[in-house]
């Protein structure tokens, strides 16, 4: 609902919020798809909310679902979004050394904003009269700019006031585990009613924009299709949640091995695997999920066999450095700073059973022979035997 800008009240304002709360309410049992579906990351691109700074309410700004695959970016229903526009009135104040925290309160919710302080701000008024006495064989009309510019900055350097009404737009960001808006443009509005205007223009905009799909029409059908083929979990998924799964059983069983066949028969993974048809399929999830802990230095690829060695504390690569660290200690090059880790990487890949081994491997079983007080770390890369 829009009222015209000459009759606009607060009383107006409030009508027209909470009706555009109870159409939202309605339009989200229709489209529960639009809400929970989300579009492919490779695709965010198209989407209109990609690029701009989109005019929300701060309740729904709090309330935005965080993605997990791209950070800093979060979601409203299938919109990617990590840059906003708010207008409120400042409720908190606090000045830090490099930058001004507001709390702004639109009349739905209360977000904390972060304005960094510009060099500007350190210039007294007698600097300013300095620059623009500088600039003074620069056209007319950009000495005025640069004046309107310098002046501007000089409001700013004392901040906000409690009870002003400011116009902020920014990235949503994560500090100390709550949500706010570190500003890329901040500036206060004189006039009152503007904050009226915003909050009749911002349901026409959930309705015609946010509330609904705005990719281009081939897209969606693709998408349609694509969500149609798919039943249970989505593929990106399973790879995370058999990682989970591995490190448990890893943990609570400690097996010197495992294979693909072995993880396979796990309970957890059975039921994780059970919607694919192909055995294919669950070996490449499997072998995906592998590769990470590999990557982690958990597990390590033996030679000429698909079966995957587990680095547990106590495992038999540990007696192997524990070895290779006995035998090059004493020696004059590194009888000072103990050994560089690359060269125990090195010295490991000589032996068949670990000749593809990995330096996040080799790090692990070193961090485990700290951890026990075996070996101890000279530098950020050398280690030393503590018993020669």
């Amino acid at each position: 609902m829009i009222f015209p800008r000459e009759s606009l009240t607060w009383d107006c304002y409030c009508i027209c919020y909470e009706m555009d709360v109870e159409e939202m309410e309605v339009d989200g049992t229709e489209n529960h798809s639009l809400r929970n579906d989300k579009i492919p990351k490779t695709l965010c691109g198209l989407d209109f909310c990609f690029h701009v700074f989109n005019k929300m309410y701060i309740d729904d700004i709090i309330a935005l679902e965080q993605c997990d695959v791209i950070p800093g970016m979060y979601w409203y229903k299938r919109h990617p979004i990590y840059k906003v526009d708010i207008m409120g009135v400042v409720v908190k104040r606090q000045e830090n050394v490099r930058c001004f925290i507001y709390a702004v309160d639109d009349g739905t919710g209360v977000i904390t904003c972060c304005c960094w302080k510009s060099r500007l701000h350190e210039q007294s008024s007698e600097d300013i009269e300095t620059t623009l006495q500088r600039c003074r064989n620069l056209p007319e009309v950009l000495r005025k700019k640069m004046s309107g510019v310098l002046m501007s900055e000089a409001k700013k350097k004392e901040g906000y006031s409690l009870g002003d009404l400011v116009h902020i737009r920014g990235k949503i960001k994560i500090f100390r585990g709550e949500r706010e808006v570190v500003a890329s443009y901040h500036n206060k509005l004189e006039d009152p009613n503007m904050e009226i205007v915003r909050m009749s223009e911002l349901p026409v905009l959930y309705r015609n924009l946010y509330d609904v799909d705005t990719l281009p029409k081939k897209v969606l059908e693709e998408l349609s299709e694509m969500s149609g083929q798919r039943k249970g979990i989505c593929h990106s998924e399973i790879v995370p949640e058999l990682k989970k799964i591995l490190v448990t059983f890893i943990e609570d069983q400690q097996p010197e091995e495992i294979s693909v066949e072995h993880v396979s028969k796990i309970p957890g993974v059975t039921d994780l695997l059970k919607e694919m048809k192909t055995s294919e399929e669950k070996n490449t999830q499997i072998q995906s999920a592998l590769g990470v802990l590999e990557g982690e230095g958990r597990v390590f690829t033996k030679q000429k066999s698909q079966v995957y060695g587990v680095i547990n504390p106590g495992c038999s690569m540990e007696r192997l450095i524990m070895d290779i660290l006995k035998r090059d200690c004493v020696k004059e090059k590194f009888q000072n700073e103990g050994c560089h880790y690359l060269h125990i990487v090195d010295e490991v890949r000589k032996s068949p059973d670990y000749s593809a081994i990995t330096n996040s491997c080799v790090l692990t079983c070193l961090n485990n022979l700290e951890y026990q007080s075996d070996v101890i770390r000279t530098s950020f890369t050398k280690y030393f035997l503590c018993k020669i």
